[in-house]
């Protein structure tokens, strides 16, 4: 409990939104998510119905809009943000709607060194540097950092480990297969339905 990576004070920071948490920080926080028995693989963000008509509309949200996107997006932010990482990313786009520049860095900061954690467990480019997420949804938010597509996605077992394997492409059309570790999910799907 004293350790500076005791999973409640990661938590703790990361909904202050500490932008002095490392990467290091970052990788125990988000790999020390899957341990914790409220996580929840399948956690959907289940936006309302308000917030879906307001995402689909195709012009600029109002002022009013902005604050419902902004209290739906901080309440994911502070206590599911594994959900979808993407959302993290969405909150801080909501606040360039109003220019708030702090906000904006800080949140990216904080998004950032959690994507730099996931790198570290890989390159992605084959089974042995699988990048290793602890949901499948964490995927998209990796190529959409590599601005990348995705085609096709595959499953492959081998060693007892579960891997993901996406064909990419990139925005010159080059293709590229980038492989996900996603053995703990499994583990958690199986723990689920035990």
């Amino acid at each position: 409990k004293k350790s500076e990576y005791y999973f409640p004070l990661l938590e703790e920071r990361f909904q202050k939104m500490d932008t002095t948490m490392t990467v290091e920080h970052m990788y125990h926080f988000y790999y020390g998510k899957s341990l914790q028995e409220n996580y929840d693989v399948f956690e959907d963000l289940n936006p309302t119905e308000e917030v879906i008509a307001i995402e689909n509309k195709n012009d600029r949200p109002s002022e009013e809009e902005i604050k419902i996107l902004k209290d739906f997006y901080t309440d994911v932010y502070m206590n599911k943000p594994f959900a979808d990482l993407k959302s993290i990313e969405v909150l801080a786009i909501i606040y360039s709607f109003n220019d708030d520049v702090n906000m904006i860095k800080t949140i990216l900061n904080l998004y950032y060194k959690m994507i730099a954690a996931i790198f570290l467990t890989g390159d992605g480019k084959s089974i042995e540097t699988a990048i290793d997420v602890i949901s499948p949804r964490h995927e998209y938010s990796i190529l959409n950092v590599l601005r990348l597509g995705s085609n096709q996605q595959s499953l492959i077992k081998e060693k007892n480990r579960s891997y993901d394997l996406l064909k990419t492409v990139n925005e010159d059309g080059e293709e590229f297969d980038i492989y996900f570790d996603v053995t703990r999910s499994f583990e958690l799907y199986n723990k689920k339905f035990k």
